[in-house]
């Protein structure tokens, strides 16, 4: 893309990443006529070196720091002087108030959404067949920076279209079983899987390569063997959250695992989403990597083997 269309997209003015390009923050590609070329993964580098730069780190210490971004990180390990590595402490110790401020913020603003809105009941219902677009559409929001989807669909441009199929695949195996629960006409959505037989497995779960199947192969060899419910996808449309259909559509699932006397049992990726998953019953059994994916397996206890 042009220099323009870059800045489009990241809301940065040209002129900003010309000087980006001369402190040697950005390395646009040259084209034959010589005209530069700002592939897309530059959008979300523009997007990092400006987080860094409102965080107060000067143009010659991230240009150290940006290599550390990339997965693996690409830096060349060298003495940077005990001055740089104190301002660099300085800046994490900075960065680390603001992040425990702006969570309590959050946590402070769903409190209120939450209380300001529990007088109004949510409208939970077994999902149909013609709630697909809906469900389909809340999952592609609410996961768009989720850890474990997104390691799954790192592409920004590809996310969309690739998240919408794999709702869409996660929604059809589920639907048929009535075990697919919506609140609000879709604004948050629940995919349960009942208690199931090896051979349903085989036929609901096939082996998938890459990274789905590395993911498959470690996180449901942790799951137990005895029969138990099983919460595929919880995920509320980010336009709705604070209003607790999250929670609404979880216990439609978790009343009918209470009512078979059987243990729920999910996993996620987020580590925030952990305390979260306390407070409605859950415990972690398991806490596992894939690659370098964390996981957290946790179940509601009864009957865990």
């Amino acid at each position: 893309m042009r220099i323009g269309e870059l800045s489009a997209r990241t809301g940065t003015p040209a002129r900003l990443l010309r000087y980006y390009e001369e402190q040697g923050l950005l390395t646009p590609a040259r084209l034959d006529n010589g005209y530069r070329d700002y592939g897309p993964h530059l959008v979300d580098r523009v997007q990092q070196i400006r987080g860094l730069l409102e965080a107060g780190l000067p143009t010659r210490l991230i240009k150290n720091v940006l290599p550390c971004l990339d997965s693996p990180c690409s830096i060349t390990i060298s003495d940077p002087g005990p001055e740089v590595v104190e301002l660099l402490r300085h800046e994490r110790d900075r960065m680390d108030s603001r992040i425990a401020c702006l969570s309590r913020n959050r946590d402070a603003i769903d409190a209120y959404l939450s209380k300001v809105t529990s007088a109004v009941t949510p409208v939970t219902a077994v999902a149909t067949p013609a709630d697909r677009e809906a469900a389909v559409a809340t999952f592609v929001a609410a996961f768009a920076q989720d850890p474990a989807v997104r390691w799954f669909l790192p592409d920004d441009e590809t996310y969309p279209a690739e998240a919408a199929a794999m709702a869409g695949h996660l929604f059809d195996l589920r639907v048929g079983h009535g075990t697919v629960w919506i609140a609000d006409g879709g604004a948050a959505v629940a995919m349960w899987d009942p208690p199931r037989t090896p051979s349903r497995d085989g036929v609901e779960h096939p082996p998938q390569p890459g990274r789905f199947g590395r993911y498959q192969a470690v996180v449901h060899a942790k799951m137990p063997k005895i029969p138990h419910w099983y919460l595929g996808v919880l995920a509320t449309h980010p336009d709705h959250r604070g209003r607790r259909l999250g929670r609404s559509v979880m216990t439609a699932g978790l009343q009918r695992a209470a009512a078979d006397a059987l243990p729920a049992y999910l996993e996620t990726s987020n580590p925030r989403n952990v305390d979260i998953y306390r407070s409605a019953g859950f415990e972690v059994a398991e806490h596992v990597y894939v690659d370098d994916l964390p996981v957290w397996i946790m179940t509601t206890g009864a009957g865990r083997s």
